[in-house]
């Protein structure tokens, strides 16, 4: 059940829900069928979201079977590779429609019939409507009105419906879904598609944070026509454990070590430039520009802070956590809402900079420059006990030594440890994307400054959480110094 480090953090989510669900019988090894309908498949939204379902699913099973309907040549070919890139084990399995269904612990179909009597989940998509039945409610099968973020929606939806099933999940603690057409336009259930997208939309862009969520970010930005400055920031590089929450994550970057943000502004677009390095490193260079909006996708308080201490016109921010839940936020500058800092509080506990010297016994001031390579001056600097350790990981990025540190500490950084699962990750990602589009198209944000739900229960169970700028925090006691400031960028 541990499984290795690639699946770590997916089977510590199942280890974590353990008390709500019946024991799965090894939870990644469960047969999992991905399936379509000629109707929907031709489709735009169709094909985006079987490619993200692909993405999802084989992240959670190892036997994972893809069935396509003859005469989708093309579309199957795109999916193999896609398979092949992004697989650890072994790809998945490809096959014509139809196919047996016996046998199967789930059943994902990119359109069709619902149906209660099989372990079947059903999606599909148009506009800003992602659309899901694990019942036997049906649901539209149109898919005219394209847009990447109901289609990726659809699939994470699609996927939690998987791991629900393959969990065993009880009753009384979630449900399948039912028949739900949900907008992302509106944060409600609905059957309006919504406005089209723009056919091209300025922007000067900043992505903080290339793990999990903001894999998710970057797969939705790539199909959007984005122009403008577009900058992708991270101070840590890929490895295994990554893998298994990241979407667009190959084994070839994360075994080589990739830099997050020089991976993911690849993906992006040409022309998008990576920063490697922390909000601070950053901002301490002579050619920094502060940009006017920040899609932050970071898991800790202190960086949030830094994001937020940009003050730029918007920050968008997605979070996770461990019982399947997500959120997006929106702060603009203007106006009440509540920012960064008013909602996230820093916990009574350690701070990350004594525990990353406590674990590595690297100082302080090697700590604060986690991008560049640890010298030998590094090692001399150390505590005495950790320098014969150290001497071997020189000529590596500091932040990957402190992630080395960490696994090697195992049980003591427990609680520092992530556990996660993809769809969730590029759920929130959604929301944050919408937000930017919103703000882009009409200036506005439709969160103020939340809304958050947990896949347990579904979006449509999901709630809003307005809050007010507080008077006690820097958005309120500094206002004017921070226009000033503001004032004298652009």
């Amino acid at each position: 059940m541990i499984g290795d480090l690639h699946r770590s953090r997916i089977n510590a989510t199942v280890r974590g829900l353990s008390g709500i669900a019946a024991p799965p019988d090894r939870f990644t090894d469960q047969r999992v069928l991905l399936t379509g309908t000629r109707e929907v498949l031709a489709s735009r939204n169709g094909a985006e979201m079987m490619r993200s379902a692909v993405l999802l699913l084989m992240r959670m099973t190892t036997d994972l079977t893809v069935a396509i309907p003859d005469g989708f040549d093309e579309l199957t070919e795109g999916l193999a590779q896609v398979a092949r890139d992004h697989a650890w084990e072994r790809a998945p399995a490809f096959a014509t429609v139809p196919v047996d269904a016996e046998g199967y612990a789930a059943i994902l179909s990119v359109g069709g019939k619902a149906s209660a009597a099989l372990p079947l989940t059903v999606i599909t998509c148009n506009g800003w409507l992602a659309r899901v039945s694990s019942g036997s409610t049906s649901i539209s099968q149109l898919c005219s009105q394209w847009n990447p973020v109901a289609a990726l929606a659809a699939a994470s939806l699609g996927a939690s419906e998987v791991f629900k099933r393959l969990l065993r999940l009880k009753p009384e603690h979630g449900q399948l879904l039912n028949g739900i057409s949900f907008s992302f336009w509106d944060y409600g259930l609905s059957n309006d598609p919504g406005p089209h997208l723009p056919t091209e939309m300025e922007t000067d862009l900043l992505i903080a944070g290339a793990g999990a969520i903001g894999n998710g970010v970057i797969h939705l930005l790539s199909q959007l026509p984005l122009k403008g400055r577009r900058r992708v920031l991270d101070v840590q590089t890929y490895g295994d454990e990554n893998w298994g929450t990241c979407l667009r994550l190959t084994p070839t970057a994360a075994a080589a070590g990739d830099t997050k943000a020089t991976y993911l502004s690849k993906i992006w677009a040409p022309g998008v430039e990576p920063v490697v390095g922390r909000i601070e490193d950053a901002e301490a260079d002579a050619g920094w520009r502060a940009p006017k909006v920040v899609l932050s996708g970071f898991d800790n308080v202190e960086a949030r802070y830094a994001v937020q201490d940009l003050w730029p016109d918007l920050v968008i921010d997605g979070a996770i956590g461990p019982r399947l839940e997500c959120q997006a936020s929106a702060h603009p500058w203007s106006g009440e809402i509540a920012c960064l800092r008013c909602i996230f509080e820093l916990e009574n506990g350690e701070r990350a900079e004594n525990v990353q010297r406590r674990l590595t016994g690297l100082s302080v001031a090697a700590l604060r420059q986690a991008s560049r390579a640890l010298s030998r001056q590094d090692v001399a600097d150390a505590e005495p006990d950790k320098r014969d350790w150290l001497l071997g990981q020189i000529g590596k990025p500091i932040c990957s030594v402190f992630e080395a540190a960490r696994q090697i500490a195992g049980g003591e950084v427990a609680a520092g440890f992530r556990p996660s699962v993809p769809f969730v990750a590029t759920m929130s990602a959604c929301m944050m994307v919408t937000e930017l589009v919103r703000y882009l198209t009409t200036g506005d944000v439709g969160v103020q400054p939340r809304f958050f739900f947990s896949f347990l229960w579904g979006p449509q169970q999901g709630a809003h959480y307005p809050e007010d700028r507080h008077d006690d925090c820097q958005c309120s006691t500094r206002a004017h110094l921070i226009e000033r400031v503001r004032a004298g960028r652009w």
